[in-house]
């Protein structure tokens, strides 16, 4: 376990309101969602743009940051985003669907993954022809109102559910691993690893060898994002960042 001396703080940035969550798209910029607003700093913590809308997005994936994907559960819609956030695309999940849409995330470019908490399925649409490719029932035992979050990466879909841990499918939807932990209230990914916090350590899984590793971290925060070159610690109204050489 390397030592936390490999970070090395170079700027404190705080904000007027709470931190809910955070992202981190594949340029390096960081995304920090409040209860009004989402917040859009480059590596070196200058504000870049700002997004204001009520109400927030239920699921914000900054993506690659030139096309940034939000779905909202009340309304049944998803959106893209440029990078000063200007919605470009606008589109409704198809109730013939889709009957209760919970969560849904990126599927390539374009296609969507959706939990369905009417049926307790996870279904991948091909929106270009509006087309159900996978449509499998997950676990009956596992309520949809605990999923927190999910997202595709690496051909595979991966479901943070609440005192639970994630849940990974494989493309077909196929259940293939659970990382349990029920502490777990966020979790992202460094190349071929997916990371989450365990108070103060980054706990770091292998999506094809299935090996663990971790770093110990400068602090215990409430959420922390890596990239190649920073380490952003982030509590309540504070983000603290880091040199990183990992």
């Amino acid at each position: 376990m390397p030592s936390h001396a490999q970070f090395k703080k170079i700027k404190s940035i705080e904000v007027t309101e709470e931190i809910i969550t955070s992202a981190v798209d594949r340029t390096g910029d960081i995304y920090l969602i409040t209860q009004g607003q989402i917040l859009k700093y480059d590596p070196d913590g200058i504000l870049k743009a700002l997004y204001k809308n009520d109400p927030l997005p239920t699921i914000f994936d900054p993506h690659d940051g030139a096309r940034m994907f939000t779905f909202y559960r009340e309304t049944r819609k998803h959106e893209y985003l440029n990078p000063s956030f200007d919605v470009t695309n606008a589109y409704s999940i198809d109730s013939s669907l889709v009957i209760e849409p919970w969560m849904a995330c990126l599927s390539g470019d374009r296609n969507l993954w959706i939990m369905d908490a009417a049926d307790g399925s996870l279904k991948k649409i091909n929106t270009r022809n509006g087309i159900v490719e996978v449509d499998v029932k997950i676990n009956p035992t596992l309520n949809p109102s605990n999923i927190k979050f999910m997202r595709e990466y690496q051909g595979f879909v991966f479901v943070l559910v609440d005192h639970i841990g994630i849940i990974i499918f494989n493309t077909m939807g196929k259940q293939i691993r659970l990382i349990e932990n029920n502490h777990i209230t966020s979790f992202n990914f460094f190349g071929e690893e997916l990371y989450y916090l365990q108070q103060d350590k980054l706990v770091f899984f292998d999506l094809f060898s299935t090996e663990s590793r971790e770093i110990k971290l400068p602090s215990a925060p409430t959420s922390a994002l890596l990239t190649d070159q920073r380490l952003f610690l982030i509590s309540n109204k504070t983000v603290d960042i880091f040199e990183s050489n990992l």
